[in-house]
């Protein structure tokens, strides 16, 4: 995915940036890869002697039958640390059966393997075929179903507030939410599916809610 830097993004950028982060600069480049599940599992999170957790992780999801992608940060004081990000596949030939346990068993090993501290979702999507909102529909189930065994809290955004949140605009386009990501978390994301990008900005949308007062914070699902 190639994505056109514009002037009119590079403002958005600068408001985006003093809404998110408050009155600070956006921290040091961060170097970060995306790849493919796999190496050691990571460390569980560290907390402090007052109880308080020195770093929260979030888990984006973006759900789809076909294609759930999928996206993880930190939130480390006022950073935002990118921590890895992908797509969830399933063949078109699969059947929803199939999909939902291949979804069900690759949302475990996500889990299993980032021990995030809570995942936000997509919410208050609308589909004038009845056909697409089922299969939506249990896509979703799938994955609320794995989170709700794992006992994570599930935070629900709508689409409109997420773009408001990462480019300053309810009605930006994919590539525009895709740009203001790279921005905001300072990783390259030519390469990265719609997907992907989409997860990551629901993972940036409640870190921002965590940490700017004037982003209204959704109660867990």
């Amino acid at each position: 995915m190639r994505i056109k830097n514009d002037e009119k993004l590079q403002a958005l950028l600068a408001a985006s940036e003093a809404r998110a982060h408050g009155d600070r600069a956006v921290g040091q480049r961060h170097a970060w890869e995306v790849r493919q599940l796999s190496g050691k599992k990571t460390s569980p999170l560290v907390v402090s002697a007052a109880g308080l957790k020195e770093k929260v992780r979030i888990l984006g999801m973006d759900t789809a039958l076909r294609k759930t992608g999928w996206g993880i940060i930190d939130v480390v004081g006022k950073r935002w640390v990118p921590v890895d990000c992908g797509v969830i596949v399933n063949p078109p030939k699969c059947s929803i059966t199939d999909c939902m346990r291949h979804l069900n068993n690759a949302i475990k090993g996500l889990l299993e393997r980032y021990c995030p501290d809570a995942a936000t979702i997509e919410g208050g999507f609308y589909c004038k075929n009845a056909r697409t909102a089922i299969v939506l529909g249990t896509a979703r189930g799938a994955v609320l179903g794995v989170l709700a065994e794992a006992q994570l809290p599930v935070y629900e955004y709508a689409p409109r507030t997420v773009k408001q949140v990462v480019s300053g605009r309810g009605d930006s386009t994919k590539e525009q939410v895709a740009l203001m990501v790279s921005k905001l978390l300072k990783i390259q994301v030519d390469n990265l599916a719609n997907d992907s990008t989409d997860a990551l900005a629901l993972a940036i949308c409640h870190a921002a809610a965590l940490m700017n007062p004037a982003v209204e914070l959704e109660k867990p699902l």
